[in-house]
């Protein structure tokens, strides 16, 4: 009886499925800082290694339970070390004494406890702080740089930190140099910087040795320095993708990036309006994340928005200006949060849910996103998990694809059986990927785009198996698996008890073949529907292979208006190539036929005397202008 009566509500609860699913997206990266300098999070020095662990383990354990994604690592807060690094000691902060054996190894720990809870781990560096004090450690660890190589050291008095020359080749090496010695011996999901470039409150003449031996000749002592981290993001980002190139690199600059109109001309940006402070730091610590979207030598930016919605600085306008740089480059933007304003009473609770709403609403990609700052600052905050559980992080998710890089496509996963509780299978490449765990009522499997909304997933998984949660009754359930690449790209999904089926492609029908439009803005791509699809992917790439990918959406929709990506506009006239592939369970991922697209503003949109004539057409309920083989949205149209 009761077993009858928790399905009967777990049933009404379906019912509500598009509006609780518009609260919980299926995909979001959901990450929390957890802080080591100062200890802030997490470790206390003086447990040992038996209660660190305990104290990990109990903080992950809340994160899983929020629903919570990613955790990203701080690893290397002073050129020290919570892993076995080949090149700098371990962290003071672990033992009270610096370059002194723990007795465990914090990042290989972290990694594993997540990825047993279906969490990222994210490796987070400071690539130049040395020592947040206004000295030299002076501690006696002779492994340290003051002992080594003093001559990369250089004291910042207005930041009160000692930090590592940015301007010196040997200082960009070693950072180049500690990524590669975590990317090989660690199964990290990303790597992750924060803000801290050349120091807060400006550089005055603290490294005019380097500056005197490495700038160039008719160069601006500033534009050499932002020079010099530019060419250490770029040497970072290349080491990833030499040695693990599904491994996401972001970095979290600070929440404003210039005042200086110039400047955003130059990259043909305006500025965003209403913003009442006059921080400029393009020019006091060197940092220019525009730059680094545009040159695609970061995945993602996660500025540091840690104001309120009607500060100064407002939230609303701030992230919605960066998801549409972000955008404009074809790369990710999660905000950086302030949970840590919230647990001192200067945030309530409402403002932090209105921006995680803003954070949604401001996505042009479904690339949805946020890592909060602090995580003891909300992880166990009763208030605070309550309010997020029934609304914001109500249902699990799984983090954007970085699905403009090529990958090989994943076949299903076979094998699958149900044994009581327990959930396992097989797949041919075992230890590469990991799997997202699918379940239904029986009375709801045959509804539209089930598995494309955030209710239907349970969780990720590591391994091949599961055990399911005590109220899915595999009985009354259909319960599914697919597979996650290392890019978090999503594969066909395979049903429990059920045939494999055969895969039909994809019929295309707008842009015709080769058909030349005038503008992307104006290009609506369009397929015929398929009853039994459970969502579509379409890929736009500038060569017929699709190793050069310039947009990848995942749709429920049959079709895709290209003005979704602002990228898009900034690749301009050529030719380009699309194609879509169809999703449904129990068939692998087929592809459509490739099209060829060419954009030329040329073409217009005059209808010559031997071209038909424009047509209406309506497509999932909206009207379009049909000519010459494309498809064009009606705004704005020259039409004869």
């Amino acid at each position: 009886m009761q077993r009858n009566a928790l399905l009967f509500a777990t049933l009404l609860l379906f019912l509500y499925l598009p509006s609780v699913s518009a609260q919980s997206p299926k995909r979001e990266m959901r990450a929390t800082w957890l802080t080591t300098v100062r200890s802030v999070d997490w470790p206390v020095m003086s447990t040992g290694a038996a209660a660190q662990k305990k104290d990990m383990l109990r903080m992950l354990d809340s994160l899983q339970t929020l629903n919570m994604n990613v955790v990203c690592l701080q690893v290397r807060c002073n050129a020290d070390a919570f892993y076995q690094s080949a090149y700098e000691p371990w962290s003071a902060l672990l033992t009270g004494k610096r370059g002194k054996d723990p007795g465990f190894d914090p990042l290989g720990f972290c990694i594993e406890e997540c990825h047993k809870r279906g969490m990222q781990c994210h490796a987070w560096l400071n690539p130049y702080r040395y020592n947040n004090k206004k000295a030299m450690w002076d501690d006696g660890c002779e492994t340290g740089y003051e002992y080594t190589h003093p001559e990369w050291l250089f004291l910042a008095p207005a930041d009160n930190c000692v930090v590592m020359d940015p301007g010196l080749p040997e200082v960009r090496q070693r950072v180049k140099e500690v990524v590669g010695d975590i990317l090989n011996k660690y199964e990290v999901d990303g790597i992750l910087f924060d803000d801290y470039f050349y120091p807060y409150g400006g550089t005055a003449s603290a490294d005019a040795a380097s500056a005197a031996k490495y700038k160039p000749a008719g160069m601006t002592v500033q534009d050499w320095r932002r020079q010099n981290v530019q060419l250490m993001v770029q040497d970072v980002y290349d080491t990833i993708r030499s040695v693990k190139p599904w491994v996401t690199f972001g970095i979290s600059p600070f929440g404003i990036w210039t005042n200086d109109t110039y400047v955003a001309r130059q990259h043909n940006l305006t500025l965003p309006k209403g913003i009442a402070s006059s921080a400029n730091m393009y020019a006091e610590i060197y940092c220019d994340p525009v730059t680094w979207l545009e040159d695609g030598t970061v995945d993602y930016i996660s500025p540091q928005l840690y104001w309120a919605t009607n500060s100064g600085q407002p939230y609303a306008t701030l992230c919605q200006w960066w998801a549409d740089v972000a955008n404009r480059f074809g790369r990710h933007f999660y905000s950086s949060m302030s949970t840590d304003t919230y647990s001192r009473g200067k945030f309530t609770l409402d403002e932090m849910q209105t921006q995680t709403g803003l954070n949604r609403s401001s996505s042009k990609d479904d690339a949805f996103g946020f890592i909060f700052f602090n995580t003891k600052a909300y992880c166990y905050d009763t208030k605070f998990r309550k309010a997020f559980l029934k609304n914001e992080l109500k249902y699990p998710a799984l983090p954007p694809a970085v699905n403009w890089k090529p990958a090989p496509e994943q076949p299903m996963v076979t094998d699958l059986t149900v044994s009581g509780q327990k959930l396992t299978w097989k797949h041919a490449n075992s230890g590469q990927v990991h799997y997202a765990v699918y379940a239904v009522p029986n009375a709801f499997r045959n509804r539209a785009h089930i598995w494309s909304v955030a209710d239907a997933l349970l969780g990720v998984t590591y391994t091949e198996e599961y055990t399911l949660p005590d109220h899915i009754v595999p009985s009354a359930w259909t319960i599914g698996v697919s597979v996650l690449d290392g890019y978090n790209n999503e594969y066909a999904l395979r049903l429990a008890g059920t045939a494999e089926l055969t895969a039909e492609p994809a019929v295309l029908i707008a842009p015709e073949a080769d058909a030349a439009c005038p503008a992307w803005e104006k290009v609506v791509f369009s397929w015929e529907y398929q009853k039994q699809a459970d969502s579509y992917i379409i890929q736009i790439a500038s060569d017929r292979g699709f190793t050069q990918l310039l947009a990848v959406q995942e749709l429920t929709d049959n079709s895709f208006e290209a003005s979704r990506r602002l990228n898009l506009a900034v690749a301009g006239d050529g030719e380009y190539w699309w194609r879509v592939k169809t999703r449904q369970p129990d068939t692998g991922d087929v592809w459509s036929e490739p099209r060829r697209l060419v954009i030329d503003a040329a073409t217009g949109l005059l209808t010559p005397a031997d071209t038909p004539a424009p047509r209406k057409v309506m497509l999932n309920g909206t009207i379009y202008i049909e000519h010459n083989g494309c498809r064009y949205t009606t705004t704005g149209l020259r039409v004869q």
